[in-house]
């Protein structure tokens, strides 16, 4: 809006030009009264323009405009002359800054946009409309804009609601006065402005890096309205009038966001809110025949978030590559453009997310009272399936989630490993928005799963895996995911727990879209625990720390189950209470079962417990480390809850028993490089990495023959705890990590965590060169049918 104000001379002051009659213009008198002003017009004052009533300034500077066009001789009589005005500030006013001479072209070209006059006069009859307009302005932002653009004040959603209808009726007021100056007929001429030439005349040392930073935005123009981002046409300017209403109050929700008091559901409503109207403003016109013009580039994007965004906050070089692939996937498309079809697949997906959360919200509230119950759930949709037949895919979704996924998030902490079921409104969405993306990934980079009920269709093994995160590398460990040389066993690990530990594993040995959306829970889950378990190590606990920041193993692994007691108890309880603790975690003083379940899970969770130069020496503990031993300890939790049938807090034997079925899917990984006599006894195997918590070692004599001891035992039986659990997965890791041709990660690099060669040069595989004693087998075949 300040460029309207600018069809006023003496308002250039707006964009930082100066003005032209310096600060303060007191009563002038010359010959005769027509030639005087009877107030005293302070150019500082507009200033204030958003923050106060200065009406009697802007009236004033109507006064001072009329004088103008009295004093300077024009060849049109009641209109103001540029040239004439140039002229007149050159002779009789020297002390007039060139900037604001330089200006003055600008500022008429403006009053020939907007009123459709001769480009070197502006009339009386459009200052007094300016004037009028800025009255209007004036009076409408000092009271609504002002006050509520700049509060940095928490507010509520319904606060904020408040704020929005009044600025929109502020926007209304101020739309229907620049309406008046507006002429929208040009007898069919289009009169155009060029931006860029605007700019440079508003631009002197105080302004330019603004104007190189708007200069840096333009492209937004063009994609908004169209045409060129080098000019506007009055046609595209009046597609901005007509539509500034709803771009004012997207802004104020841009501006406003962070101090909004916002739940999932009032942010799904106001981002759909701004989304559509956004959608609804771009796609007008001729956007629909625009598919294949290139709107913007993607260079011109990066440009533009670092205007905006600090790089201590969000240093978008480092994650160009993965920014581009998402573009990729979301948009189609090459990763240097976008194109008008790629921005409304964009806007597709928005849409699409945002109605289905509001729509899972109602859905939510609805049939509250059941959904929060304990028990599974039963709950008969068909009468909301008749009701609202236009939410019939919405609600198909809902109810496969909620009676599919037992363990969720949402506004919860983490999810609750209870025997019965805990549930929200935000997890369901949440498990929605995690599918969703999921499957956008295993589309691009996955395989169609061999399930024809598959959620998404799509699924991935392991060697897809670990090209997807490879493909990542980089950008995982800039975000502090993963270590350099570690992206290999990061991508198994996520495979085996996906395919083996979730609720919803099946048989296929694929990481289907529903497993790796409950990974992707229990991921972000650790997330937040990790920081709140490390603050507590450090702060309460005062654990010592190495150079790195890291805590020193002694200390970590003496108070970590008093640290995951204190504010997370009550999402384990069933793992607290096979360990004995008590209701008060500070009483809680962990036996020695509970250290071993501890030492075992952490060895499951970390790749590099020592360093490798032999003296055994213990890595500190990084936040990454909570992370992943959290992530352990709730797939274990998953497990023991899946599988407990009658409710004991262990697995019995015919328990473990019903759970072989997923887990030979682990053993036909890792055994498929063995001799064929010792795939003969998988499930025997399976039968002995339960009892013994080992894997039979077919290059050791002692190891198989305990093995064959196992065979001829009658009772081959046992049940499983919660460290048995941790063993299968340290087993199955270390076969899986065996059987890798690739180089592993040398522990050692650790001791400098903060300088390991991005791709480093790790430890060659040990050729295993013993006697393989697995014909010691051969007599014991028939006892593996």
């Amino acid at each position: 809006m300040k460029f309207i104000l600018l069809l006023a001379v003496l308002m250039l002051s707006l964009s930082g030009c100066g003005d032209l009659l310096g600060s303060k213009v007191k009563k002038k008198e010359l010959s005769t009264s027509q030639f005087e002003v009877n107030c005293e017009l302070d150019m500082n004052e507009f200033s204030e323009i958003m923050n106060r009533n200065i009406e009697s300034q802007i009236q004033c500077l109507g006064e001072n405009l009329h004088l103008f066009i009295r004093v300077v001789k024009s060849g049109k009589p009641g209109h103001l002359s540029r040239v004439q005005l140039e002229e007149y500030l050159r002779v009789f006013r020297p002390d007039v800054q060139p900037e604001v001479v330089k200006a003055l072209k600008a500022v008429f070209d403006l009053g020939h946009l907007i009123a459709g006059e001769d480009p070197d006069y502006i009339s009386k009859e459009t200052v007094d409309k300016v004037i009028n307009f800025a009255v209007v302005f004036n009076r409408e932002a000092s009271l609504n804009f002002g006050p509520i653009f700049q509060n940095e004040s928490e507010v509520t959603y319904a606060l904020h609601q408040n704020h929005r209808d009044r600025v929109s009726t502020a926007n209304k007021a101020i739309v229907q006065s620049l309406r008046k100056i507006f002429k929208s007929d040009r007898g069919g001429n289009i009169h155009k402005l060029n931006i860029m030439d605007l700019l440079e005349s508003f631009t002197t040392e105080d302004t330019r890096e603004d104007i190189e930073g708007v200069k840096k935005v333009l492209f937004v123009k063009k994609l908004m309205l169209g045409g060129d981002e080098d000019h506007l046409t009055h046609i595209e300017l009046e597609k901005l009038i007509l539509n500034f209403d709803h771009l004012l109050l997207i802004g104020l929700d841009a501006v406003r966001y962070k101090y909004i008091i916002l739940n999932q559901e009032s942010i799904l409503q106001l981002l759909k809110r701004d989304v559509n109207d956004l959608y609804d403003i771009v796609t007008q016109g001729d956007l629909n025949n625009r598919d294949q013009e290139v709107l913007f580039t993607m260079d011109q994007a990066y440009d533009a978030i670092k205007e905006f965004v600090n790089k201590e906050d969000f240093d978008v070089e480092k994650y160009r590559s993965l920014i581009a692939e998402g573009k990729k996937i979301l948009m189609n498309g090459n990763a240097d453009e976008v194109k008008g079809i790629e921005l409304k697949n964009l806007f597709a997906h928005a849409k699409t997310l945002l109605q289905s959360g509001t729509i899972f919200h109602r859905i939510y509230d609805k049939f509250k009272v059941q959904l929060e119950s304990s028990q599974p759930v039963a709950i008969d949709f068909d009468e909301y399936r008749h009701t609202y037949p236009e939410h019939q895919k919405e609600l198909d979704q809902f109810e496969r989630i909620v009676k599919k996924y037992r363990f969720m998030k949402g506004e919860f902490l983490a999810p609750y490993y209870t025997r019965g079921y805990r549930r929200n409104a935000d997890a369901v969405f949440e498990i929605a928005l995690f599918e969703y993306a999921i499957k956008l990934v295993f589309q691009v980079y996955g395989s169609p799963s061999p399930n024809p009920d598959a959620v998404g269709g799509f699924s991935m093994d392991q060697k897809q895996m670990q090209a997807l995160l490879k493909k990542f590398e980089q950008e995982l460990i800039d975000m502090d995911l993963i270590l350099p040389g570690k992206i290999e066993g990061t991508a198994d690990n996520v495979s085996l727990l996906g395919t083996l530990f979730q609720y919803q594993s099946d048989t296929n040995n694929k990481l289907d879209v529903n497993e790796m959306t409950e990974f992707g829970v229990t991921l972000f889950s650790a997330l937040n625990i990790q920081d709140d378990l490390f603050t507590y190590l450090e702060e309460d606990k005062s654990c010592a720390k190495d150079e790195f920041g890291r805590l020193l193993p002694e200390c970590f692994k003496a108070n970590f189950w008093q640290g995951v007691c204190k504010d997370y108890r009550g999402y384990f309880p069933l793992m607290f209470e096979s360990m004995g603790a008590p209701k008060n975690c500070e009483e809680f003083v962990p036996n020695e079962a509970a250290q071993k379940f501890l030492e075992t899970t952490i060895d499951a969770a970390r790749s590099c417990n020592f360093y490798s130069d032999g003296a055994k020496e213990q890595v500190p503990f990084a936040k990454g480390d909570i992370m992943t031993t959290m992530i352990a300890l709730m797939h274990i939790e998953t497990t023991i809850l899946r599988w407990d049938t009658n409710g004991n807090n262990f697995l019995d034997s015919d328990e473990v028993n019903n759970a072989y079925t997923i887990y030979s899917g682990a053993l036909d990984g890792f055994l498929k490089d063995k001799n064929p006599i010792i795939k003969k006894f998988q499930k025997q195997i399976y039968q002995y990495m339960i009892k013994y918590e080992q894997v039979p070692d077919e290059k050791d004599f002692g190891s198989i023959w305990k093995f064959v001891k196992f065979l001829l035992s009658f009772d081959k039986k046992a049940p499983a705890h919660r460290k048995t659990i941790a063993s299968l997965l340290v087993a199955i890791s270390e076969q899986n990590a065996k059987n890798r041709t690739t180089p592993s990660f040398d522990c050692n690099l650790l001791r400098d965590p903060d300088n390991i060669p991005r791709n480093s040069n790790t430890v060659q595989p040990l050729v295993d060169n013993r006697q393989d004693f697995s014909s010691i087998l051969t007599p014991y075949l028939h006892l593996a049918n």
